[in-house]
């Protein structure tokens, strides 16, 4: 299980005496490598960054004069901070500055704090009520191991591992087998743990046989199914309707609505700070981003879950792609449920992002081989336009020879080893073709030559973007310049195969591309997607990639 990075400290970063003071009075571990628990009522030395001078901002760890201002600055901008996590937009605060920060800071007073509203169980609550009585190691769930002191995440998840393959623990000094743990933390948790069941708990054992590694399962089918419902029943409620009555975890872990849950998850899962912040423009000349995304098997059930929702919605506005080409879809109405989401926001950190347009269109291709390929655009943002139009219409529009046989070749663009979606964009008035391509296997000397003869057409400026699967497959399109280096990995972790890439006919110099390009290898993940027997994986094993392209005045 990887760590998020929350968990993440600098060696050597400062530590203030305000952190040391508390931390030497509490004497608490952290709860988790994922969930670090916010501040609360019986922190009240936190410094306030709501009322805070710049010269008491500068008493924080890392925090220099100029970061202080920025502070003060984006607060008055905003009106007030209403999160930690808020202080991300900040400029000059990045994720491990802003995990330095976080234990020693609040955004609200003691009296707001203690007038939040008690209907929903925050992990605190968790906490407190869990260090009351004694955790059973033979029946609690992840959560409710991860909250005894000396106990995170990982470890926890280690111990429910150990307990569903070997059976239930004899003794207390059988955890010793458990991965991670030691003499040292062993001799701490052992005052907290007990052999017992508890009562809760062994109902749970009885009706499900077994605890899910992370969550039990009707939680895990609440959010693979993005629907709000009690367990073992059959009527199923929307997420986008209000939850009025409480979901009960038969774990005993919390009775809190699913909303509440899901935000608590949100807000854990931190959104990366983008570095360039792209304004639409590039050296005074007007440009839009053309992206390429394998989703991996994108179904209906896969874009309803939440949290993959929120990964690919916000992954798309902050880094201002406006034309994504998806592969691999199984559902083609998972794209309008992408656009749905962007158009009109369910999802709190969705509606919470400002730039957006709210005018987002789809086009989709039949059933090939069981998927679909397609595309998500934005059909206006600072006076760039893009409208979808038929490769027929594209013939009408430009009466040429050229484009004729350019149209045609598109049309009979298929073979065993890859699937092609050829689809026409006007780009503010300016035609462009987009070839969505996914390739299954390597690409034969027949489909080399089928695609070159497709990019040695120079009458309209045509772009391949997709899942090329291997290098091979790129340099087998000689004629075609990759806009991404061959080295760069686009995948996030070794376990899967593929190269995606964004190709060129001819060069940049002859084309509109501007010679920008990346992949995006951050903010992919979230604690609301199911990773195995764990939660926090990636929305898809395989990172966007885009490259940018001149508009025309």
């Amino acid at each position: 299980m990887g760590q998020s990075p929350s968990s993440v400290r600098s060696k050597g970063s400062r530590r203030s005496f305000r952190g040391f003071t508390r931390r030497s009075k509490l004497n608490k571990s952290s709860l988790s490598h994922t969930f670090n628990l916010p501040p609360s009522e019986e922190f009240p030395e936190l410094m306030n960054v709501n009322t805070a001078t710049e010269e008491q901002l500068m008493t924080l760890p890392g925090v220099s004069r100029q970061l202080a201002r920025e502070i003060v600055r984006h607060r008055q901008m905003i009106g007030r901070f209403k999160r930690v996590d808020d202080l991300a937009l900040v400029s000059g605060i990045g994720a491990e500055k802003l995990e330095l920060l976080r234990p020693e800071i609040c955004t609200s007073t003691r009296k707001q704090m203690s007038q939040a509203s008690s209907s929903t169980h925050s992990l605190d609550s968790v906490r407190l009520s869990s260090e009351s009585k004694l955790c059973s190691v033979n029946s609690s769930s992840v959560f409710q191991l991860q909250c005894v002191p000396g106990l995170n995440q990982e470890i926890a998840a280690n111990i429910v591992d150990y307990r569903n393959k070997k059976g239930p623990f004899k003794s207390l000094d059988d955890l010793i087998k458990v991965r991670g743990m030691d003499i040292v933390r062993l001799s701490t948790v052992k005052h907290h743990l007990t052999l017992e069941h508890r009562k809760c708990e062994s109902v749970q054992n009885l009706n499900n046989g077994h605890i899910n590694g992370f969550m039990d399962l009707s939680i895990k089918d609440s959010l693979m199914n993005g629907v709000a419902s009690p367990p073992r029943t059959p009527h199923r409620k929307s997420l986008s309707m209000p939850t009025k009555f409480p979901m009960t975890l038969p774990n005993g872990f919390a009775t809190a609505p699913v909303n509440d849950i899901l935000d608590l998850l949100s807000a854990y899962s931190h959104r990366p700070i983008v570095e360039e912040l792209f304004t639409y423009e590039r050296n005074g000349v007007r440009c839009c981003r053309i992206a390429s995304w394998n989703l991996h098997q994108l179904s209906i059930d896969k874009i309803t879950n939440p949290g993959v929702r929120e990964v690919v919605c916000r992954t798309i506005l902050e880094n201002k792609l406006s034309i994504i080409a998806i592969q691999d879809i199984l559902d083609e109405g998972a794209l309008k449920m992408i656009c749905d989401e962007l158009n009109s926001p369910g999802l709190r950190r969705v509606r919470e992002w400002k730039c957006n347009s709210h005018r987002w269109e789809f086009c989709v291709s039949s059933r090939i081989d069981g998927r679909h390929l397609g595309f998500v655009f934005d059909t206006a943002t600072r006076g760039i336009t893009i409208e979808d139009i038929d490769l027929d219409q594209l013939c009408l529009l430009f009466d040429s020879g050229d484009v004729r046989r350019l149209v045609d070749q598109l049309t009979d663009l298929r073979s065993e080893r890859f699937t092609a979606l050829p689809q026409a964009f006007l780009i503010c008035g300016r035609p462009m073709i987009i070839v969505n391509i996914q390739c299954r296997d390597s690409l034969s000397a027949t489909d080399s030559s089928m695609l070159r003869d497709v990019a040695d057409s120079p009458s309209i400026q045509l772009v391949f973007a997709g899942e090329l699967y291997t290098p091979d497959n790129v340099l087998a399109l000689k004629t075609c310049e990759p806009l991404l280096p061959e080295e760069l990995s686009t995948t996030i972790d070794n376990n899967h195969v593929g190269k995606s890439n964004i190709l060129c006919p001819g060069t940049i110099e002859t084309s509109n591309f501007n010679g920008y390009a990346g992949a995006i290898k951050s903010g992919l993940s979230h604690l609301a997607i199911p990773r195995g027997w764990s939660w926090g994986g990636p929305a898809s094993p395989y990172c966007p990639i885009w490259a940018e392209i001149k508009v025309p005045d």
